[in-house]
Order: C-alpha cells, then structure tokens, then sequence
C-alpha cells in the first residue's frame, strides 16, 4: 500500500468520524447544532443545492462504485 493510499483512506475516514461526531451533537436534546437531514434539507431548499447535492452524490457513485466494478483495461483504469 502506498503512502498517498493510507492518507486518503485516512482522510475519508477521519471525515466520517467527524460527520458521526457532529451527528451525535446535534442530536442531543437542546444542542445547537444541526443533524446531516437538517443541513441537507437546508442546502436542497434552492436549485444551486439540489444541484450541488447531485453532483456530490454522482462524484460518489462514480468513484466509490462505478469504477471499482469495470473489468481492467476499460477506459479511466
């Protein structure tokens, strides 16, 4: 495994964590910090978040699904 891999996997992990983390703050009665539906109801209120929020979700799909599944030797491998 390569250095530049474990840093990546690293920092998405360490994104994760800190995302559960706000979670759990915001869930507790009387915090002032929003949950992810809130955040996420809040940026999908106007048309630029719907559209961010679809090119996010299709960034995600592309790298974490479509190009794990393609056989070796397609374009993008």
């Amino acid at each position: 495994m390569s250095a530049g891999y474990a840093l990546t996997v690293t920092a998405y992990v360490a994104l994760v964590v800190a995302v559960l983390v706000l979670e759990l703050l915001g869930r507790r009665a009387g915090s002032t910090v929003p949950t992810f539906s809130d955040v996420a109801t809040t940026v999908a209120s106007t048309t630029v978040g719907r559209l961010a929020l679809l090119a996010l979700w299709w960034w995600t799909g592309w790298h974490f699904l479509a190009r794990s599944s393609l056989p070796p030797g397609w374009p993008g491998w």
